[in-house]
This record gives C-alpha cells, sequence and structure tokens, in this order.
C-alpha cells in the first residue's frame, strides 16, 4: 500500500558486471536544519549484471501517490549508480493527468568507496540537492527457500486480459518439464496489491510457493496485481469482484494452454486472496479446487477490528494512536452503512486529520518543514480508508461467497496469525462449506505459523521480516499433496 514503504521495487542495471552491491541494507543520514532526513537502499539480490533493491527512504515521505512502478538504477559504471523515477510511471501519470508526487524530480546518485562499504552520493529534489553517504549494512537478508535460476521446469513470461474492464495482467507460468498435460493454479495474493513473485516483508511467498509446486509436476501461473509491476489497472479502485474476474480469466488462459489439463484447475489464494478465489468459484463450476490461505471467514469488518486491536496489544499502536483509530472507523462503518461513495466517504474522514496529524507528529514542532510530509501521510491513511476497494469490504461477508463454492476446498491457518485470526475464521469457513452442503474440504490449522506462514515465535509483522524461512515446509507439503491427491481422483 501507499504507507508501507518496501513494496516501491527497483531495478539496477550494469554497464559492466560487478559483484560489488551484495545483498543487505545501505543506510545513511541528511542533516536538514529542522529534522533529520534518513536514506536507505535495502539490496535483496544480485544476478549476473541485474540487482533487486527497493529506496525504502526517503520514499515514504517524498513519493505522493503509488509507486508500483518503481524505479530504475542506471549503472554509469562498474561501481557507480544513478537512481531515478521510472520513465514509464511519468508517462502514465502525464497521460492520466494526475498530481502524484510532492516532487517530480527524485534522483539519487553516488559511487562505492575503495572499501566497498561506503557510497557517497547525492539525493536532488527537484532543485534541492543533498550530500549523503550510505554505509553497509553488516546483517544481509538471507532467503534460502528462493529458487536460483536456472530453473528445473519452463517458466514464462505471460499476458492476459480481462475484458469486462479490459485490465491487462502480466505474469509468469511455470511448467513441469516433462512429456504430458498438467494440472494447474493460479495465485491470488490478498489486500496489499503484490509483483507476482508476492514481494512482501523481503520475502517472495508466491515464488517460493509456485516453485515447489511446479518441481512436483503442478503448473503455476502468478501474476502482477492491478496497478502493479506490468499489469494495468488500479488495484484499489477495484472491489475483490473486480479481482474474481482476473481470476477466471486467467483460468482462461490456461485452457487455452496445451500444456493444461483443463478440467483440473485450480485457485490457492492467500487472505484477502482466498476470499477472492471463493468469489470466482461461486460464479462457475470450472474452477475444480480452491486452497485459502489464512483467509477470512468472518465478516471482515469483525476481522479488521480484531487486526487493529492485535497490533495495538503487540506494541505497533500507542493508546492515543489505537483510540484515535477506533473513532475514524467507527464513522467510517457508520458512512458505508449509509451506502455513501467513496469520494464523499473521503471527504467526511478528513475532519480527523488535524488529531491524525498531531498524533504521527508526536514531538515534531508545527512550524517544522517535515509537518508538511506529515500531513500528506495522514490524508494518505484517511484516503486509503475510503477508496471502493475498502469500502466494498467493509460491506461483505465471505461466508455469502464461500456457501455457493461446490469445489473441494483446503483451508490453511496458521495458530499464531496475528492479522487473520485462525480458530475463529477457520470455524466460520467450515460453517459456511457445511451450510453451503459441500462435503469435499479439510480445515487444518498448522501449530507455532503466522499469517504468512512462516514457522515463528510470535506471529508480529515486525518479526516476519527477519524470518530467514519464506513458506513453511510442513504447509507446502500439505498445500501439494492435497492439490495432486484431488487431481488423482479427478481422473
Amino acid at each position: 500500500m501507499k504507507y508501507i514503504p518496501f513494496i516501491f521495487f527497483v531495478v539496477l542495471s550494469y554497464v559492466s558486471f560487478s559483484q560489488n552491491f551484495k545483498t543487505g541494507n545501505w543506510k545513511g543520514e541528511i542533516q536538514l536544519p529542522d529534522t533529520l532526513l534518513k536514506v536507505e537502499l535495502r539490496v535483496w539480490d544480485q544476478k549476473d549484471t541485474t540487482i533487486r533493491a527497493v529506496l525504502v527512504e526517503p520514499t515514504s515521505t517524498i513519493l505522493y501517490d503509488s509507486c508500483f512502478y518503481g524505479y530504475e538504477f542506471n549503472m554509469k559504471a562498474p561501481d557507480s549508480f544513478l537512481i531515478q523515477r521510472n520513465e514509464n510511471a511519468k508517462k502514465k501519470e502525464l497521460k492520466q493527468k494526475k498530481k502524484s508526487r510532492l516532487y517530480s524530480i527524485v534522483e539519487l546518485s553516488g559511487s562505492l568507496d575503495q572499501n566497498k562499504n561506503q557510497l557517497n552520493g547525492k539525493l536532488t529534489l527537484d532543485e534541492k540537492v543533498f550530500q549523503v553517504t550510505l554505509f553497509r549494512d553488516s546483517v544481509p537478508i538471507f532467503r534460502p527457500q528462493e529458487p536460483k535460476m536456472p530453473y528445473p521446469y519452463f517458466s514464462e513470461d505471460v499476458r492476459f486480459r480481462n475484458p469486462i474492464d479490459s485490465v491487462i495482467l502480466s505474469g509468469t507460468l511455470t511448467i513441469p518439464a516433462k512429456e504430458g498435460k498438467f494440472p494447474a493454479v493460479i495465485l491470488q495474493s490478498g489486500s496489499t496489491p503484490l509483483t507476482r513473485d508476492g514481494d512482501s516483508n523481503h520475502h517472495k511467498p508466491n515464488l517460493v510457493l509456485a516453485d515447489f509446486l511446479t518441481r512436483n509436476g503442478i503448473a503455476v501461473l502468478r501474476y502482477d496485481s492491478r496497478g502493479v509491476g506490468r499489469s494495468s489497472g488500479n488495484f484499489f479502485k477495484s472491489t475483490p469482484l473486480d479481482l474474481s474476474g482476473d481470476l477466471l480469466t486467467g483460468r482462461e488462459f490456461l485452457v487455452s494452454r496445451k500444456e493444461i489439463i483443463t478440467d483440473k484447475i485450480g485457485i490457492i489464494g492467500h487472505s484477502e486472496g482466498g476470499m477472492v478465489a471463493t468469489m470466482a468459484a461461486s460464479q462457475t463450476s470450472d474452477i475444480n479446487l480452491i486452497v485459502m490461505l489464512g483467509a477470512p471467514g468472518l465478516r471482515l469488518r469483525k476481522v479488521f477490528e480484531d487486526q487493529q486491536y492485535l497490533r495495538f496489544e503487540d506494541g505497533e499502536f500507542s493508546v492515543k494512536k489505537y483510540e484515535l483509530y477506533k473513532k475514524i472507523d467507527e464513522k467510517l462503518y457508520e458512512l458505508v452503512d449509509k451506502t455513501i461513495e467513496s469520494k464523499a466517504i473521503r471527504d467526511s474522514l478528513m475532519q480527523f486529520k488535524d488529531q491524525l496529524y498531531h498524533l504521527m507528529a508526536d514531538t515534531i514542532p508545527l512550524n517544522s518543514s517535515k509537518r508538511q510530509n506529515i500531513e500528506t501521510n495522514g490524508e494518505f491513511l484517511l484516503s486509503l480508508k475510503a477508496t471502493p476497494h475498502n469500502v466494498f469490504n467493509l460491506s461483505v461477508n465471505p461466508a455469502d461467497y464461500i456457501e455457493n463454492v461446490t469445489c473441494p476446498v483446503l483451508s490453511l491457518g496458521g495458530s499464531l496469525d496475528r492479522l487473520v485470526s485462525s480458530k475463529e475464521n477457520q470455524e466460520a469457513i467450515k460453517e459456511a462449506l457445511i451450510k453451503g452442503g459441500n462435503k469435499d474440504f479439510q480445515i487444518i490449522e498448522l501449530e507455532g505459523l503466522n499469517h504468512s506462514f512462516q514457522e515463528c515465535e510470535t506471529g508480529t509483522i515486525k518479526e516476519t521480516m527477519k524470518i530467514e524461512q519464506t513458506f513453511s515446509p510442513k504447509a507446502l507439503e500439505i498445500i501439494t499433496n492435497w492439490i495432486l491427491n484431488h487431481v488423482d481422483e479427478q481422473k
């Protein structure tokens, strides 16, 4: 989302090969007259002449709107770089006539010191240029489950079009490298728009899951969410029902492929994606199975309320912030229940902006130049709550769709899920399936797993980022075996 900085992607391209930029963080600070501006570059991976990285700071404060089109790092020499806003993003904004950022020019340039542990450069924000020095963090990001090329299967970049609203979905299809036709699944991410790999919290769960499934004989289609990567559309202006149409279009694309068994195509949906999967399956009998991972079964309004409390309980929110967020949500629910459209809801929520500004500013003086960024970020939070996507979710009950699912269903939950409580939501899913007369389903709670299906100790978001494991091997085995067993039964 707009206020989660770690999902803004960047690509670095070398003029010549170099192994100087290793995985890990590069951090620095710029002393301004009344505040300290942090700069952080996080490098995730280096493959030959390409580095995948993310500009964590000051992205969250200098960018006005969603930046899913990313950044391009153009290497001027093996040890120097220039980071600029993506030209495609600029063109798209111009075409849409959107005033989308506080600054029209954002650049970071520099070069490596001789010891390779220091970057000397400058940050440009419009006409202002700041000197900055970044130092390599000693702790690398290690993700042992991420597959490395060459893969032992076929991997192909693909595109397909949702004819209902002309959205183009760009993704990757992986197919086992052997003769014959194969069952297939489509991966659906949750309430945060993600790339096809599911990049989140410094992990790529969709890539890991797709790799495991394909190695075990199951073809996998995964794609960039609307408005992310190379997919068109706008995620936040789309409802989950719109996204279910993307899944159905993805199924039609798979049917057109000669490598796929057309009556053995399923969906794996994580979190909100599990609900989107049931929406798709409730519209057609052509979805042959569903795997729901950490999916909601209760009304989403109740799920969101529980999330807020758990984040407060985990220390992410102060008492003041928790109480203010509750007050904002109460007003939001009142407006949604009156079926007011999104723009009117947003305008009404702005009554809380001064309270929110003060809360976010904390000890920052009201006359500080940093105040402007805080006010902008405060409006983001209120605007996000009033998007068509969120407004739809505040009125929906997943059970209404789950009851109409007739295909086999596997629902997995983690006992330490702090975002979608496993016990309550799994029970609600079970009740809805029984009520709808579904005879072929399995509900499993996995001990010690969080919302991301990692083995963990607390289940908090902060812990998720630090865990090296991306996806529990036990969960991967259960998902794969369940799918293979069901497609064998359908022969």
